[in-house]
């Protein structure tokens, strides 16, 4: 169902996770990981929805315009070894017209400067360690990932946004 005056679907989650990374470098798959997590606690909640890309894609906007929250999943290159969650604010400053790195701050700004949407966000950073192509996750990321995963779940619960249907765990 879609309001006229705002163009906003009704029935769309009210809360998006978006992680991205590129599952073939490494620990650069840790979000399409934690995605792939997530979806056994949240397959077919209406509530959440969960899209992995290898980028952030200006062409997604669109499609989480409605959003109340929106989470970024990422992994992070660094000394952290903990799980990270930073609040993310609309940001337009700095960005390059044709530049094809877009950060969650830039996404933002587009929606709210295309929408006039301003969701709650965070970035949810997990510790990555190898970046080489052609490599599985790490075992320390896989654990970073998988707390993250159980952060988020939790999360949602507490937000009263979700409650997960399933709590089975991959092997």
């Amino acid at each position: 169902m879609m309001t006229e005056e705002l163009d906003i679907c009704m029935d769309a989650p009210s809360c998006w996770i978006i992680a991205y990374g590129n599952p073939y470098r490494g620990d650069d798959g840790i979000g399409p990981f934690v995605a792939k997590m997530l979806r056994l606690h949240f397959d077919n909640a209406y509530e959440v929805g969960i899209r992995t890309m290898s980028q952030l894609d200006m062409a997604f906007l669109e499609e989480v315009q409605s959003a109340d929250t929106i989470i970024f999943v990422d992994a992070s290159r660094g000394t952290d070894t903990e799980v990270r969650w930073s609040p993310v604010e609309p940001e337009l400053n700095g960005w390059a017209i044709g530049s094809h790195h877009l950060t969650p701050d830039i996404f933002l700004g587009f929606l709210q400067v295309l929408y006039n949407r301003n969701p709650s966000a965070w970035m949810v950073s997990v510790p990555g360690f190898q970046f080489a192509l052609g490599q599985d996750l790490s075992p320390a990321a896989r654990h970073g990932a998988e707390e993250a995963t159980l952060q988020i779940v939790d999360w949602l619960f507490r937000q009263n946004i979700a409650l997960p249907h399933n709590t089975l765990k991959e092997d």
